[in-house]
């Protein structure tokens, strides 16, 4: 899988869940004399150690573990769409109020390049959940830590004139910093064969949320777009599947095409 295509950012702070019903219940009231082999009325001996003696109650029996394990799955599935919903909520505050208006005012900065697909600089809902809860089923992580892992819940896409690519890249980077974000990874694969372009991770400081900035020239960008089906493909097959090599060498044919911009190889990756 390659490390530099967007998926495919981990979220904000997790608001308070709803309080959760005991997994605790019980069938009705249990008989107390339930096991008795005598009683007053047929002569049972109370106190003595004979045949017709009380024997001790049965403990209290719980529901049965099927019943118990069901309830159970079905609270911690309406708490975990509770807190998926109100993490997707915060990612949207998030990107509307901090991350694109700093991002808008880095654009400002240089009319030499421009961020473009910004309608598409949220990740869609249903894969955001997908991802989120397959973080907390499978590797035991809350909401907040399931969404503060997503690499590209938030994301953008400057693209550059090629012989603007290799100076603009690092200056865009400088001012990404300057507006509070932390940079978390940089990746060239501008060296690739399937795949050419800068992805880079960067981190909200106040919560740790992710969020992605690609740096593309138009060929590349182009390129992205067209192999996007087969990287989707590609993600789901596994390794040895019969169409996985047809798949990548029609993402190697595409990437051939395009020009790689001067110097831009030599950007060093971080860290």
């Amino acid at each position: 899988m390659r490390i530099d295509r967007s998926d495919e950012a981990d979220e904000p702070g997790q608001a308070a869940a709803p309080d959760r019903p005991s997994d605790r219940a019980t069938d009705g009231d249990l008989d107390t004399d339930r096991g008795r082999t005598g009683d007053a009325t047929t002569g049972g001996d109370v106190s003595g150690d004979g045949p017709g003696r009380h024997q001790l109650p049965a403990p209290e029996q719980s529901v049965p573990v099927e019943r118990t394990l069901a309830h159970r799955a079905t609270i911690d599935a309406a708490y975990r769409r509770h807190a998926i919903d109100q993490g997707c909520a915060r990612v949207e505050k998030l990107e509307r109020e901090v991350v694109t208006p700093a991002m808008l005012r880095v654009e400002a900065e240089d009319p030499d390049r421009a961020l473009i697909g910004l309608e598409h600089r949220l990740k869609g809902k249903d894969r955001l959940t997908e991802k989120v809860t397959q973080a907390m089923e499978k590797r035991g992580r809350t909401a907040e830590q399931a969404f503060s892992t997503v690499k590209d819940a938030i994301r953008y896409t400057f693209e550059y004139p090629e012989d603007k690519y290799a100076h603009g890249v690092p200056a865009d980077v400088e001012r990404i910093k300057a507006e509070g974000f932390e940079l978390v990874e940089f990746r060239n694969s501008w060296g690739n064969e399937e795949y050419k372009g800068i992805n880079s991770r960067w981190r909200l400081a106040e919560n740790s949320q992710l969020f992605e900035v690609q740096f593309h020239t138009h060929a590349s960008f182009e390129a992205k777009q067209e192999t996007h089906a087969a990287y989707e493909r590609l993600r789901t097959l596994p390794k040895d599947h019969e169409d996985v090599h047809e798949l990548r060498g029609f993402q190697r044919e595409v990437t051939a095409k395009i020009p790689v911009p001067p110097g831009a190889s030599e950007i060093p990756d971080y860290p």
